[in-house]
């Protein structure tokens, strides 16, 4: 399985103030993406803040390990910050909410020792809305919005993740719309070239003469609304509620048939 080159380089070399959202399903998938990122970083001199389940963090620091990158030792020198995902949000939600005070009280300080250990540039990888997104949407989009404010306080990047599947047709029915307004990018799957197929496939199948569903696609994905950076493909996906929910569930179903198909 490869990924085109725009998902590689975007993890790998995120700009300052960059948000970028990961869409997974599979553990595996996740390690290797935020390994890799916080790999990336790290070995380039910048420091990284995690904010995870201690689950996710022992995967990734065996990731980082196994890449030849002492995770402990970064740890040790000042270059990373691993906190615990739950706990963070225990210290600023209230009444099922983000306190926007409570939250800088603890993500400022962070980022502020991270830059004090020498480290201009830094980068963040966080999954708390990660637990939010299933209980409560507005408590998500609230929290993802206080991130932005941080991310143009301080220029740090930030990925996050989210364990949703790309071809659920619920998800399609406002969460990643909702989520991806949120981001600078959406990265939606692991192979780009890939969902182009399946995308072009299932349109075709649903839609009509090749020629006739491109023109439709272009069409549905002009209505997406959505200015985060995404692949085209993406971008025809979520503009499908344009077109009525059996339509869209049709191309959906089809595209995630012909996306995972060997």
């Amino acid at each position: 399985m490869t990924a085109a080159p725009s998902y590689v380089d975007r993890l790998r070399r995120p700009q300052p103030c960059d948000h970028l959202v990961q869409l997974y399903t599979d553990e595996a998938f996740l390690t290797r993406v935020v390994g890799d990122f916080l790999r990336e970083g790290l070995a380039n001199d910048e420091g990284a803040a995690v904010i995870a389940t201690p689950q996710h963090v022992a995967l990734f620091v065996e990731r980082l390990n196994a890449a030849g990158l002492d995770a402990a030792a970064a740890v040790s020198r000042g270059q990373l910050v691993v906190l615990d995902a739950r706990g963070c949000l225990d210290t600023f939600m209230v009444d099922g909410m983000p306190d926007p005070g409570r939250f800088f009280a603890l993500t400022l300080p962070v980022l502020e020792r991270l830059r004090r250990a020498g480290h201009d540039r830094v980068r963040c990888y966080g999954e708390m809305v990660d637990l939010l997104w299933a209980h409560s949407m507005p408590a998500t989009v609230a929290l993802e919005q206080l991130w932005n404010d941080v991310l143009s306080r301080t220029g740090v990047s930030l990925l996050c993740a989210y364990g949703i599947d790309n071809f659920d047709p619920h998800a399609h029915r406002g969460v990643l719309h909702k989520l991806s307004a949120c981001h600078s990018e959406l990265i939606p799957v692991e192979d780009y070239d890939r969902l182009e197929q399946a995308v072009t496939r299932a349109y075709e199948e649903v839609f009509g003469r090749p020629g006739d569903a491109r023109a439709l696609r272009e069409h549905v994905a002009s209505l997406s609304g959505d200015a985060t950076k995404m692949p085209p493909s993406q971008a025809a996906l979520l503009g499908l509620d344009n077109v009525g929910m059996q339509l869209a569930d049709a191309v959906i179903a089809r595209a995630r048939e012909y996306y995972r198909r060997p």
